[in-house]
């Protein structure tokens, strides 16, 4: 049982169609499926229209041919010369060979064609000394300049033309870095305006106008509003995105902890943090002199002691 085949393979024979399950009638087997066609009397007679019958007898064809010059679909024309040669008459010079064999046959025709070798040379041409410059006047080798009769046959020029590129291409080394002095200096505008008419005159030459990123020459209100953007120089730096200080995954800063806080607060800070009481915290604040601006975390843990 384990070793019959599967449902798959069985409806997916290996080399058969797909085995559907549907039994077909015999009578379907031996005659197929749909129904037989019935040719009209209309179908042969607009063929006979447009394909007439030929009847003709070949003497008639023959004389069709020379009256009309009709020839039949692919037959080759014959024109009936009587050929006569050295040897006698041809019989059939459809098919005679004509022409002779030469003892010095041409070879690579086609090599020499393409890569121009040989082409336009005048040996083994004309023998007459005029033929022979009218050969080397109107042909020319492939590549080279052609003989106008300009005498220019000793110029050392090669190559004719103007070339495409008329000033040095952005290439691979001006990628790499391949700067000169002047242009790795920096731009004459960098830091300083050169506009005429917008320039800011200043003796120091050294100066650079507009404002720093960092404003530590403000400083910074007590209470900063949502709208306010401006870095004041209390922004963490790479250090504290390198080594960040503790309670910082929960969104507590270090200034948190210095920040004056009331009584309330403080009471339901120490109380859930479990390091004091509430009548604890109560008398701790009262003695570190807490009044209504509160006390931060960091004075009332040293008057706990905690």
């Amino acid at each position: 049982r384990r070793e019959a085949p599967s449902l798959p393979g069985r409806r997916e024979p290996l080399g058969a169609s797909y085995v559907r399950g549907h039994a077909i009638p015999p009578q379907l087997l031996e005659t197929g499926f749909g129904k037989p066609g019935e040719v009209k009397a209309t179908v042969s007679q607009t063929k006979e229209l447009f394909a007439l019958p030929d009847e003709r007898t070949p003497a008639q064809h023959a004389a069709y041919v020379k009256s009309h010059g009709s020839y039949a679909p692919g037959e080759q024309i014959r024109r009936n010369y009587s050929w006569k040669t050295r040897e006698g008459a041809i019989e059939n010079p459809w098919e005679y060979g004509w022409g002779g064999q030469s003892e010095k046959p041409e070879l690579n025709q086609v090599s020499k064609a393409l890569s121009g070798e040989g082409y336009g040379s005048t040996e083994g041409g004309a023998s007459n000394p005029q033929m022979r410059a009218y050969i080397e006047q109107r042909r020319h080798a492939l590549g080279k300049p052609r003989a106008l009769g300009h005498d220019n046959t000793a110029s050392s020029i090669e190559v004719f033309g103007k070339s495409s590129s008329t000033e040095p291409q952005w290439g691979t080394r001006e990628c790499m870095g391949n700067y000169t002095a002047e242009q790795q200096a920096p731009d004459a505008d960098l830091g300083r305006s050169i506009r005429p008419g917008w320039r800011n005159v200043s003796d120091d030459p050294e100066r650079s106008f507009g404002l720093p990123m960092v404003r530590t020459d403000k400083p910074m209100p007590h209470v900063r509003g949502v709208a306010d953007y401006q870095n004041y120089g209390d922004e963490p730096g790479a250090r504290a995105v390198l080594n960040p200080p503790s309670y910082s995954e929960l969104g507590v800063e270090p200034a948190d902890f210095a920040t004056p806080l009331p009584l309330p607060a403080l009471v339901n800070i120490f109380a859930r943090a479990g390091l004091a009481e509430a009548a604890a915290v109560e008398q701790a604040f009262r003695e570190a002199g807490g009044g209504e601006l509160g006390l931060s975390v960091i004075e009332l843990r040293r008057a706990l002691g905690v």
